[in-house]
């Protein structure tokens, strides 16, 4: 809860003052894939897409990134928070009544304008922070909105959705470490911004840091062979073509990740200078950071993926240690 955050703070934090600082421009993107970096004022320039029934404006990319700042500001009064880092994708353009006709090249400035569809946000609060297995992590809080999701040609008064998480960074890879069972909720559904503040609070409430802190840390007493790995990379491919009627009479656990996805594990597998194996055994931490190494899929996937990481990677690890059965197919 929040007082018990506050107090186990105090070991790990750096100051007690709120500053708004720049996220380091050095680090490698929390998701790349199609997306591009904008600044907040940049995008509080640009469009809001408005119900088509009432002319009422959605809650914009600008306003749900603030709500949840306030929120965080004071949740976690006298922490360090870091400004907003911003990426979008799929600009939906658009051109006004005095560039009707014209041709592309021919536009002026003032004739168009445009608006993205998805946007995710990340907010790290660098003096909550702890050492995971030598890795440095600090507390992040990660916003994701899809205008795909919203029918925009209904009313104001229906749900708009939003995906929120809160977990951790890894400093070094800026891989973002989440799990499902407490630190997200793919499933916001508000018609203000009062609705969506209160939803991060119950999430900040109900986060557990410090047993997700503690299970992290487990995961580098678990030993992954080079053929248990092997198995697994070709089981997890065999999963994904698998029918749904042996998918069901397997009971097999939820995987996501994508091919690309596997492929870049094993290549960082065999070049990434902090959690590479090089051909010899992995823990179970360096299987979790080498599988969320991959940076391309998109805003509106990134989140379940990131989750859906963490629990298969807790999943071999109990399988291994023949702790539970759950994700024994993958590695037998």
């Amino acid at each position: 809860n929040k007082e018990t955050m506050k107090e186990e703070a105090t070991v790990i934090a750096s100051n007690n003052e709120i500053s708004y600082n720049e996220a380091e421009e050095t680090r490698t993107p929390f998701i790349i894939g199609n997306t591009q970096p904008i600044e907040m004022d940049a995008l509080s320039d640009m469009l809001t897409p408005v119900f088509s029934r009432d002319n009422v404006e959605t809650i914009s990319h600008v306003e749900g990134i603030s709500t949840i700042t306030d929120a965080i500001s004071t949740y976690f009064d006298g922490q360090q928070i870091n400004a907003p880092v911003v990426r979008v994708s799929h600009e939906m353009k658009l051109r006004n009544r005095f560039g009707a006709g014209k041709m592309v090249q021919n536009l002026r400035p003032e004739e168009t304008d445009s608006y993205f569809q998805r946007m995710m946000a990340m907010i790290e609060i660098p003096s909550v922070s702890a050492d995971i297995n030598g890795s440095p992590c600090h507390l992040q809080v990660c916003l994701v909105h899809n205008y795909a999701d919203i029918n925009l040609l209904g009313n104001s008064s229906q749900y708009q959705s939003w995906k929120l998480c809160i977990g951790f960074l890894n400093t070094l890879r800026t891989n973002g470490l989440i799990r499902s069972s407490d630190g997200c909720n793919l499933s916001i559904k508000v018609t203000n911004t009062a609705d969506l503040y209160k939803n991060a609070w119950t999430l900040f409430q109900n986060y557990e840091y410090k047993q997700h802190l503690d299970e992290m840390k487990l995961l580098n007493d678990t030993v992954i062979d080079v053929s248990t790995l092997a198995q697994f990379l070709g089981r997890a491919r065999m999963a994904a073509a698998l029918p749904t009627k042996m998918k069901k009479e397997l009971n097999l656990p939820e995987f996501i990740l994508p091919e690309a996805q596997l492929n870049q594990m094993i290549r960082d597998y065999y070049t990434d200078d902090n959690f590479g194996g090089y051909g010899h055994e992995i823990t179970a931490w360096q299987f979790y950071m080498l599988l969320t190494n991959y940076k391309n899929n998109y805003i509106d996937v990134s989140l379940e993926r990131s989750a859906n990481a963490y629990t298969i990677s807790k999943g071999i690890a109990a399988a291994v240690n023949k702790e539970s059965p759950e994700w024994n197919w993958f590695i037998n």
